[in-house]
């Protein structure tokens, strides 16, 4: 996908809100409706201990996310995004950072409710020139009780954008000490030999600065274990945590439990998704994924 720079942006220098109505395939009253009502999304909470509120936009108005999420996505970003944008993913941001070096992790707690509908319009106003009334009715189209939907496609992309002088300013920070940074969505690494506790109290502080809040603070010295968005670094090189081994084994143990039948066959199907993710690290699931896909052709499980 051709990347461009902002000023190539469908959404750059919106004059009035009748121009964003049109570039959305969208009648103008049917945007205001859209950007105004307050039963646009479904709600519901996911989790098995912890619950999650999730909001998830209805048909509509998740077109609209999607396209603004989809234009955001193609313009140019720094190398140390990894997070919704094509051909970068978490395997990617894992493979920036090596096992025998110093790293620090942080994150932030609960970072699309804490992504607020002035950070928003102040994206929109300051750095895609919209006029201010284009600025606040994609404002309001884009959040949900004031914040960041967590079940929406523009979230993962548009909560960078809310924030990044701040992410800019911790990897201006990163670049004067001499380590490589990375961003995943609210995932943060940093590592090289100057990725000490006091770093990691100065990355702390630029994230409070911009009025969030830091958490899961971890600090590894050079050739301790650590797993990085889901990947374990070893001195072999990037693998698969135990943790997801497991899973896949539990799936496995799962399925076996459950009689023939269409709840058996999604579990398997969930499993075998998983299977392929994992054979991204490790190929030897690729092949154990294809099995299972032609016993199930064969309806031998």
């Amino acid at each position: 996908m051709k990347r461009y720079p902002v000023s190539q942006s469908p959404l750059f220098k919106l004059s009035s809100p009748r121009r964003l109505a049109k570039v959305l395939g969208l009648e103008e009253q049917e945007l205001e409706e859209l950007a105004n009502r307050s039963d646009n999304y479904k709600r519901f909470k996911v989790g098995k201990t912890k619950k999650r509120d999730v909001q998830e936009p209805k048909e509509k108005l998740r077109a609209v996310h999607k396209r603004i999420s989809r234009w955001l996505a193609r313009i140019e970003t720094p190398d140390y995004l990894h997070s919704a944008i094509r051909g970068r993913s978490y395997i990617t941001n894992a493979q920036t950072h090596l096992s025998d070096t110093n790293l620090i992790k942080v994150d932030i707690r609960a970072f699309f409710q804490n992504v607020k509908q002035h950070a928003v319009y102040l994206f929109f106003l300051n750095e895609m020139r919209c006029r201010g009334d284009v600025a606040m009715l994609l404002a309001k189209a884009l959040t949900v009780d004031g914040h960041l939907p967590t079940g929406s496609p523009v979230s993962p992309i548009l909560s960078y954008y809310a924030h990044k002088p701040m992410f800019d300013q911790i990897a201006n920070l990163a670049a004067q000490r001499g380590l490589k940074f990375t961003v995943y969505v609210d995932d943060m690494c940093l590592s090289g030999s100057a990725a000490t506790r006091a770093t990691l109290f100065d990355v702390r502080a630029l994230i409070a600065k911009a009025g969030l809040k830091s958490h899961k603070c971890r600090f590894f010295p050079a050739g301790t274990p650590r797993i990085v968005t889901g990947v374990a670094l070893t001195k072999a090189g990037p693998t698969l945590p135990h943790n997801r081994h497991l899973r896949i084994k539990e799936g496995f143990d799962q399925a076996a439990m459950l009689p023939p039948g269409r709840t058996r066959k999604d579990a398997l199907s969930a499993l075998i998704s998983r299977m392929h993710e994992a054979a991204q690290l490790d190929p030897a699931w690729k092949d154990r994924a294809k099995n299972l896909e032609s016993k199930m052709r064969m309806r031998e499980v």
